[in-house]
């Protein structure tokens, strides 16, 4: 046949119409990277079938993609691509997250892709080395544009058919909108593939998702037929799966994982064959009935793919480092894996601050007490001697009410919350005081806010004026001449006029909240300090003592609050935090540097 009639050929050979998987089971012979060797085989991961035929579809303009990483996510747009060129060319553009991921795309992934499609392979220019540039041209008249969404100029200029955009969670706020404006010229022929993984709450990739009819991936119980999304609150393990210090052991955990039935309760184990066989019966459910109709989303997250219970596993270990402050891997959690966009995930910490079996206002037996000459007193002790209980009431400020938190200590730092309330006025604040019998130099007041009354109200009561600040320690003038460093400053008095003054002290907001995040799990390494709440302290308390997560920035580490959520208890706790490790009940090692100039310390009550 010569060649002007195989070109003939060619031109006169009707499209291939099958879907895009069962064409790529054919022509496709292997997926780099992919941790099944051989052809592709769509059955391998059902869940991509219905997103590849909704890609060539006429009907439909944007298909949205959010699924859990390594699940063959990806797949759906390399796919895709060999699929187009050969039957449906036209200009199309791709786009990572920046121009040098784009080349390692282009050049890594999809070459070798299109490397192991013949069907693509033919239609290679002459000059190979075309195929690694940045744009790709091909013998049907078919260019493809491999590109970085970080860079604006890339989503300008050119008109598109088909647009597939990668990890669209990372792209700068708005450039979706950018990238997506350049099918337009194509009408109804236009199409945008976007693909990501969980990214932020209200991003622009969830938004997206949320204009489409949000299918779901689900499977059916081969023993009650019901229909069910594969969910994260249905994957359980022994909760005895602990070592004798109660922590988890992770191969009692792997072993005891099982995925449950919503409607029968029917355990499944966690197994490959398993998966596979829940998977056989997967579907697609839209969740979203009042989309318009060319606009389609799919939704899977890595209970389809991944065993439960190295995921249980990835999911405590993310827990643990939540409690010493640090989110990232809990976050990492839900947006890679659950393929969800990240909030405030409450559940995940709420139950973790377990209350102790008494009410607030009950004494405490433990409690100690300060003496009329200024002492602490240790139970039991003559009640006569005792002038106050060892306690300190602390008081964040707002604009027209305040927060209190009542706290008992005793000489060993274990402590146990009295009392918690928000009231209005400063009458109420020292009602308080005078209800739970506070001595009057125990009391402290965080002064951040309307600063110069809080020092009023402090000099009039003989209150402390409290201020959190970013330093990590103070420098404190020791009697021997040495300099020591601690977690407050030294007394700082502040003359108010009329022989007015009131006491001041900073105190470090990090150390001490690290010192706080310790002790509200009992972990003080220290002493083995026991830390308490009331069974009736109430969920605003609990949800407020989860308000703020410890994080990195600009290469220091910093409590930082989450979210919008409500932080004024939590700042209140770490106020007394401060107000022990000033008075020695709960421990800081000092450390000995060169001397200084004299500085006033002092105890905090006198």
């Amino acid at each position: 046949m010569s060649i002007l009639e195989a070109i003939w050929c060619e031109a006169w050979r009707p499209p291939d119409r099958r879907p895009p998987w069962a064409w790529a089971e054919e022509h496709i012979h292997s997926i780099p990277y992919s941790p099944v060797p051989g052809r592709f085989r769509a059955d391998n991961s059902p869940w991509l079938k219905e997103p590849l035929e909704a890609l060539v579809d006429p009907k439909v303009r944007i298909v949205s993609i959010i699924a859990a990483i390594q699940s063959s996510k990806t797949t759906i747009g390399e796919i895709g691509l060999c699929y187009i060129i050969p039957n449906l060319p036209g200009p199309a553009l791709w786009l990572d997250q920046t121009d040098d991921d784009a080349k390692d795309q282009a050049e890594s992934r999809l070459g070798r892709v299109f490397d192991e499609c013949p069907a693509v392979q033919a239609l290679y220019p002459r000059d190979r080395h075309k195929l690694k540039t940045a744009t790709k041209h091909f013998s049907n008249g078919m260019t493809l544009w491999v590109l970085g969404a970080h860079n604006k100029t890339n989503l300008q200029r050119r008109s598109i058919r088909w647009l597939i955009g990668d990890e669209t969670w990372r792209w700068p706020t708005g450039h979706m909108a950018e990238a997506e404006a350049r099918v337009t010229a194509f009408g109804w022929l236009g199409k945008c593939l976007f693909m990501s993984q969980g990214g932020e709450e209200n991003d622009d990739t969830h938004r997206k998702f949320e204009t489409t009819d949000m299918r779901e991936w689900t499977f059916a119980c081969p023993h009650c037929d019901l229909r069910q999304p594969f969910k994260w609150e249905n994957v359980e393990w022994s909760k005895d799966a602990r070592d004798d210090d109660g922590e988890w052991n992770f191969t009692r955990v792997r072993e005891t994982a099982s995925l449950t039935c919503e409607g029968c309760g029917h355990a499944f184990d966690d197994s490959d064959r398993t998966r596979r066989q829940l998977n056989t019966s997967g579907r697609y459910v839209a969740t979203n009935i009042n989309a318009s109709p060319e606009n389609v989303g799919f939704h899977w997250n890595a209970l389809c793919a991944m065993s439960w219970g190295r995921l249980a596993e990835l999911y405590l270990r993310a827990k643990a480092a939540a409690k010493q402050g640090d989110l990232e891997p809990l976050r990492q959690f839900y947006q890679k894996r659950l393929a969800l966009p990240w909030r405030d995930y409450l559940e995940d910490f709420k139950l973790e601050i377990t209350p102790s079996g008494y009410r607030l206002g009950e004494t405490w037996d433990d409690e100690a007490a300060v003496s009329k000459h200024g002492k602490f007193l240790t139970p039991p002790f003559d009640p006569a001697q005792a002038a106050a209980p060892l306690r300190f009431m602390t008081v964040d400020c707002q604009m027209d009410h305040f927060f209190v938190i009542v706290r008992g200590w005793s000489l060993d730092g274990s402590s146990r919350l009295v009392w918690r309330e928000r009231v209005p006025t400063w009458d109420e604040v020292l009602s308080l005081q005078e209800r739970f019998t506070i001595h009057a130099n125990l009391v402290f007041v965080d002064a951040g806010h309307a600063t110069y009354d809080v020092y009023r109200e402090c000099a009039k009561h003989g209150w402390v004026a409290l201020m959190g600040d970013r330093r990590a320690t103070y420098v404190h003038r020791t009697k021997d001449g040495h300099s020591v460093h601690r977690f407050y400053s030294p007394r700082r008095k502040v003359v108010l006029g009329r022989g007015q003054t009131c006491s001041v002290f900073y105190w470090s907001n990090l150390n001490i909240k690290d010192m706080l995040a310790r002790l509200r799990r009992n972990q003080d390494p220290e002493r083995g300090a026991t830390w308490e709440i009331a069974e009736d302290a109430g969920d605003d308390y609990l949800t407020q003592m989860e308000s703020e997560q410890r994080v990195r920035k600009g290469g220091k580490w910093l409590w930082e609050r989450i979210g919008k959520r409500p932080n004024h208890y939590w700042d209140c706790e770490a106020m007394q935090v401060a107000a022990a490790v000033m008075l020695k009940l709960v421990g800081q090692e000092s450390v000995k540097t060169e001397a200084e100039p004299d500085e006033e310390t002092g105890p905090v009550a006198d």
